[in-house]
């Protein structure tokens, strides 16, 4: 075979390829999954993630005529279920849902032997939780820019409580101090109850935590709720108005759940996922169980997923850095 009748032999093979390739992505595709899925969730069962995927992963099971189990496998911050996924067989059948957790653990555990980033494919944006920032009735603060004047004014002195060190609360905290330029005092708590009774007894000033948590406390009149952490209003409670809107632009502490699948799973795997879970968080009957366990369902491309996560990671890492936040690993 001369130069010639090589070159053109290859052109055929390359152009041959190129023809094969969207058929047997179309086929891959088609004849996907064709035995049990299994969903790893990084966390205990009855959580927000497992009430998320418990709510849509039953219709996309139906829809696709297989079983799709849920894994519970919690522990060291969610990076033991994490990486069971990103060591599993890129083949469809082992996927990850979990938090926003996932875009601040590589600040608070700097030794871990995956980067989520770079050794997962994100699939779509599930749901999100929008928070709130509440105070105390007596507070004569009614408005977010009032807290602010009021802070400024009293460096030191007021208090806001959170889920923890290093939860997305205080997170969100150390948000506001930075892009208020404030000064308040932090007060983790186990969970989210304990600063909620603090608040409306009058130890505590403030408190940010999920909107769900303090808004029948808020329609009660044991608290204030001054802003929604969202960019924009929360359709959950449409009449709050944003940090943006309260005098602290640019202001975004939103917690999330999404699914991802191990870095070279197949696209057109990714993409089967993405197009169901999007069909079928439109649903009303889905999108009436998110509202009732205070979630807001979201969807979207997997390109727009992975902007977002990416955007998340890069975000907290230089808030936290900044802030000097560690946790007790």
């Amino acid at each position: 075979m001369n130069r010639l009748e090589r070159l053109r032999f290859g052109t055929a093979a390359l152009c041959l390829v190129a023809f094969c390739a969207p058929a047997q992505a179309a086929d891959l595709a088609e004849h996907y999954p064709n035995r049990p899925v299994r969903v790893v969730n990084p966390y205990a069962p009855g959580g927000i993630t497992d009430i998320t995927i418990r709510t849509v992963l039953p219709h996309v099971s139906q829809a696709w005529g297989q079983p799709i189990v849920v894994d519970n496998r919690p522990g060291a911050g969610t990076n033991i279920g994490t990486e069971i996924v990103v060591r599993a067989q890129p083949d469809g059948y082992t996927m990850l849902a979990t938090t926003g957790a996932i875009a601040t653990n590589p600040s608070f555990y700097p030794n871990l032997n995956f980067k989520a980033t770079r050794d997962l494919a994100p699939i779509v944006l599930l749901a999100e939780t929008p928070g709130a920032f509440a105070v105390q009735t007596a507070m004569p603060a009614k408005s977010l820019a009032e807290f602010v004047a009021m802070a400024r004014s009293q460096p030191g002195k007021l208090t806001i409580a959170s889920a923890g060190t290093g939860t997305s609360t205080h997170l969100a905290i150390e948000l506001l101090k930075s892009l208020a330029k404030i000064d308040v005092v932090h007060v983790p708590f186990k969970g989210g109850g304990g600063g909620i009774v603090g608040v409306m007894g009058g130890q505590l000033h403030g408190i940010i935590t999920p909107l769900t948590l303090v808004l029948p406390h808020h329609r009660a009149g044991k608290l204030r709720i001054l802003a929604v952490t969202t960019p924009a209003r929360s359709p959950l409670a449409n009449d709050i108005a944003t940090f943006s809107e309260g005098g602290v632009p640019g202001y975004e502490a939103t917690s999330w759940i999404g699914m991802f699948a191990p870095k070279a799973t197949p696209a057109a795997i990714v993409q089967k996922w993405n197009a169901e879970i999007n069909r079928q968080i439109r649903q009303p009957e889905i999108q009436e169980r998110f509202k009732a366990a205070g979630l807001v369902g979201r969807g979207g491309s997997d390109r727009d997923f992975s902007d977002y996560f990416l955007r998340d990671t890069e975000r907290w890492a230089a808030l936290i850095k900044s802030a000097g936040i560690a946790i007790n690993q």
